[in-house]
């Protein structure tokens, strides 16, 4: 299993944190961490696959995923 950062914009609120976490939960990633614009979370897919897959279900709800950083 490896751990991504996800950089994230479009996040204003704690709503926002909240809701992001409910759609990468919902997606089947497991979310070790949501804050403001950031989000850590733990996949076997690559980062490739984690920019398109969470990329398009954010975008989805009006966030734009710009970056997944390996850790």
């Amino acid at each position: 299993m490896n751990t991504y950062r996800l950089k994230i914009d479009g996040m204003g609120c704690q709503h926002c944190v909240s809701k992001v976490t409910k759609i990468l939960k919902e997606s089947g990633f497991e979310v070790v961490s949501v804050e403001m614009n950031d989000a850590k979370i733990k996949s076997d897919m690559t980062p490739a696959t984690v920019l398109k897959q969470a990329g398009e279900v954010l975008e989805d709800e009006g966030y734009m995923l710009t970056t997944v950083i390996a850790e």
